[in-house]
């Protein structure tokens, strides 16, 4: 699922992805998210699963995701989802994310 795109720039594309993410890594089946749809009551998101979402996020949607950015009220529904991950900067290869081994970061 990585891209050089600027997903920032294209809505459409950013949720088509959010969606294949939420499909894919959480088997949750869905056709198509609509903005109103709350991650934990309606997608039966728990806590764990939404940590995962972000590590996704950064990992497969290449989004450099800081952690002090994290707010709870942006995983309310997708569509507050959507304008967190539109704030995002993509990742640069200064800041790619830490590969993990075994437990060890490397």
């Amino acid at each position: 699922m990585n891209t050089n795109m600027n997903i920032n720039m294209n809505p459409g594309y950013l949720k088509e992805q959010l969606t294949t993410l939420i499909r894919d890594k959480f088997g949750i089946q869905i056709e198509t998210l609509e903005d109103h749809l709350r991650l934990k009551e309606d997608l039966r998101m728990d806590s764990i699963m939404i940590v995962k979402l972000i590590v996704f996020i950064e990992l497969d949607l290449m989004l450099q995701v800081p952690d002090q950015s994290i707010d709870p009220r942006a995983f309310s529904t997708v569509g507050t989802l959507l304008d967190f991950m539109q704030s995002l900067e993509p990742l640069s290869e200064q800041n790619d994310p830490v590969e993990v081994e075994a437990g060890e970061a490397r």
